[in-house]
C-alpha cells in the first residue's frame, strides 16, 4: 500500500463500482452461470469447472466456450440476459443476504449529508442496475442519470471510458475523485482515467491481487473500516 493518507474532506466527488464493491454478490453470478450453461448446454458444473471456465471469464469467453462457437454482439446481449435473469431471481429468492455492502449505508448518509456528489459507474446490465436501485432504494443517494453501465459504446475495464464519463456526470476532475473497486481491472481503469484516490474493496474476494497497492489509498474488508482509513468521522 502507498502512503498516501486521504482526508474525505480532501475528496469533491466519490464514484463507486457496484458488483463485488457496493453489493457483495459474486456467489449469486456464478450459481446463474452454473444454472444458465447447463441450461443451454447440458454440461452440469463441478466445483473445478467453474474454476477452470468460469471464474474470472467474460461472458463471452463462458458462452463461446460451451457453446462451441462465436457469437455475434446481439446473440451475446440476448445470452447474457438471459443469464442476468436467474441472477436477479436468485438474488431475490436469498432475501437474507439481499443487502447493500456493511457500513455502505453509513457512508452514503455521509456522503449526501455533506454534500459530496456521487455516482455509480459499473459493467452490469442496465436491467441488473435499475434492478439495485429497486431493491436497495438507491434512490436515496444516486441520480440514475448520472450512472454509467454497461454500454456498447464504452469499452470495458481495464479501460478508462467508464470513469471518465462518470466523472463527467458529476462534473469533477478525476484526481479529486475517490473510487471504490474490486477488481484489478477496475482499478487499472480508474488509474488509467487518472483517478488519484483509490480503495480496494475486498469482501467478498479476499484473493484480490493488488499489483498496483501502490496506487491505493485504502483496503478495506467492508465500509466500517473506512472511518479508520480515511478520517471519517460520522455525526453521532
Amino acid at each position: 500500500m502507498g502512503d498516501k493518507r486521504t482526508a474525505i474532506q480532501d475528496i469533491i466527488g466519490v464514484i463507486f463500482d457496484f458488483n463485488g464493491t457496493m453489493f457483495f454478490d459474486s456467489d449469486k453470478h456464478i450459481m446463474a452461470w452454473a444454472e444458465y450453461i447447463e441450461e443451454i448446454s447440458g454440461v452440469k458444473l463441478t466445483q473445478k469447472g467453474i474454476e477452470r471456465y468460469i471464474a474470472g471469464k467474460s461472458g463471452k469467453e463462458i458462452l463461446e466456450h460451451f457453446l462451441e462457437c462465436e457469437l455475434t454482439e446481439e446473440m451475446l446481449e440476448q445470452f447474457c440476459e438471459e443469464k442476468e435473469g436467474i441472477y436477479r431471481r436468485l438474488c431475490t429468492e436469498d432475501r437474507e443476504n439481499l443487502k447493500l455492502a456493511p457500513g455502505l449505508e453509513e457512508f452514503l448518509d455521509y456522503l449526501t449529508d455533506n454534500n459530496v456528489p456521487v455516482t455509480i459507474a459499473t459493467t452490469a446490465h442496465l436491467s441488473n442496475v435499475m434492478f439495485y436501485f429497486e431493491v436497495f432504494d438507491l434512490y436515496r443517494w444516486f441520480d440514475p442519470e448520472k450512472l454509467v453501465c454497461h454500454d456498447k459504446s464504452l469499452r470495458d475495464k481495464p479501460f478508462p471510458d467508464l470513469y471518465l464519463v462518470a466523472c463527467k456526470k458529476i462534473n469533477k476532475s478525476p484526481d479529486r475523485c475517490l473510487v471504490f473497486e474490486d477488481s484489478e481491472s477496475g482499478i487499472l481503469a480508474a488509474v488509467n482515467a487518472g483517478v488519484k484516490n483509490i480503495v480496494a474493496v475486498v469482501g467478498d474476494n479476499p484473493g484480490l491481487d493488488t499489483k498496483n497497492s501502490n496506487v491505493l489509498c485504502a483496503k478495506i474488508k467492508d465500509f466500517y473500516e473506512l472511518n479508520e482509513q480515511l478520517e471519517i468521522h460520522y455525526k453521532s
